[in-house]
């Protein structure tokens, strides 16, 4: 049997051949029932022969149906499905796999450089195609027709990097480490000092701080200072979309939790996911100085579970809401901004004290990009490299100073006299500069 289903402005009728689904869209209803009542009829006669798609929108829904929902996350599919559906298909989906050459899809690329985004309502004009975007374009249908060589729909991948824009990430402005000192400080909001300390002094991403469950902490030996307090990584709080939930499921045991929805009806549900690599579940030991203030959170929940009875609703979060539910992502930024703006410290992201915390840490270990990258999460050590290359530079070039001095005779300013911003170059190397920094770092 087959079954008709609408998507946009297409038609697409949907069956099964060896087990495999398989699609093919028209342009209007008619022609789709038609074609239903086809297939269904030569199927009962034992005489249907599925045709290879012709058209690229037909070939990236069975590409979808047949890879996508395998080997993509809950946020990958959503991400690629919203590539698909707003800059692809309506541009190119309808040439004929067997006419799609190099040279017309570098004239694609190069036509997405002159198009609008597409407007998110509630948001502001996004001007036109962003390069990330036409880069993240590139390498989703590179993808899609490396599979299409798999399958034999076509004798090579027509799609290159001639004409994408390189992916450039804008820089992140950070703190330098008096301001963050100061801004722990000053925190009186508990919930919103220990996720600042644990994006900072553990370098967790957001969704890791909102995501972290008391399962996974352990606070050492209590009476000596919390010696050896550790925590174990292995989760992430994020939302997505009830579509791709119920397409995808709890996938490959990507989801561990969902979260009572407080909405009915609602688009999108909170849900605690697996990591997206193996090398992002990872042990980080824990300051002092956090594994205290940790340690009055924990003090406060169970106060608030033994007074609020079965109202508190325990997930197990180390970060939770009064009544025990989760701190979504967006909510924490919400409050970090505010935060900043009510004591006038420099604007920044909450992700980038995770930025500063891994530029320190490649400091204080003079470099040691392996062990930084234990502590960051990253996959490979290259992600680290790529994106702290100005520390690392900065480190180079002050060596290079030294050794005109040591070599040349040339003389040197006084460590005493360096700003914060040259000590912090200097003192992979220099014991002086490092136990100044220590000292920046100490507890108040």
């Amino acid at each position: 049997m087959a079954s008709l289903i609408q998507r946009g402005k297409t038609f697409s009728v949907v069956y099964n051949v060896d087990g495999k689904q398989k699609w093919e869209s028209f342009k209007t209803e008619a022609e789709a029932d038609k074609r239903k009542l086809e297939i269904e009829y030569q199927q009962m006669k034992g005489t249907f022969v599925a045709p290879n798609p012709t058209l690229l929108m037909d070939f990236l829904n069975e590409y979808v149906e047949m890879y996508g929902t395998t080997k993509w996350s809950h946020s990958t599919y959503s991400n690629h499905l919203s590539l698909i559906r707003n800059y692809i298909i309506p541009n190119i989906g309808q040439w004929k796999m067997k006419d799609i050459t190099t040279k017309k899809m570098d004239a694609f690329f190069n036509h997405l450089k002159t198009l609008p985004a597409v407007w998110q309502k509630g948001k502001a004009d996004p001007g036109l195609i962003s390069d990330r975007c036409i880069y993240d374009i590139n390498l989703l249908l590179s993808n899609a027709f490396d599979r299409a060589v798999d399958w034999e729909y076509v004798g090579k991948n027509p799609v290159t990097r001639n004409a994408c824009p390189e992916r450039k990430d804008n820089v992140r402005r950070i703190w330098d480490p008096e301001t963050a000192k100061q801004a722990l400080t000053l925190c009186r909001d508990l919930n919103l000092l220990a996720c600042m300390h644990l994006a900072y002094s553990c370098t967790m991403r957001i969704g890791e701080v909102t995501g972290l469950c008391w399962q996974y902490f352990s606070f050492g030996d209590v009476e000596d200072g919390f010696k050896d307090a550790h925590l174990t990584i292995d989760a992430q709080l994020q939302r997505i979309s009830v579509k791709t939930y119920n397409t995808l499921g709890r996938k490959q045991d990507q989801i561990k939790l969902v979260f009572p929805s407080i909405k009915k009806d609602g688009a999108t549900i909170l849900v605690l996911k697996t990591l997206k690599t193996d090398a992002s579940r990872r042990v980080i030991w824990i300051p002092q100085t956090t594994a205290a203030i940790l340690w009055k959170i924990k003090k406060e929940q169970d106060k608030l579970k033994e007074a609020l009875g079965d109202e508190y609703q325990d997930f197990d979060l180390v970060i939770a809401q009064r009544n025990g539910r989760p701190v979504e992502g967006s909510r924490l930024d919400d409050t970090f901004k505010e935060y900043i703006l009510d004591n006038g410290f420099p604007e920044v992201e909450f992700h980038s004290l995770r930025h500063l915390s891994t530029t320190v840490k490649l400091i204080l270990s003079q470099g040691d990009i392996k062990a930084v990258q234990g502590e960051t999460g990253h996959t490979q050590a290259k992600m680290v490299t790529d994106t702290y290359s100005h520390i690392i530079d900065q480190n180079r070039k002050t060596m290079a100073q030294k050794f005109d001095a040591a070599v040349y005779g040339n003389g040197s300013q006084e460590n005493s006299d360096k700003t914060l911003e040259q000590l912090l170059a200097l003192c992979a190397e220099d014991p002086a500069a490092m136990n100044k920094l220590r000292s920046i770092f100490a507890p108040a």
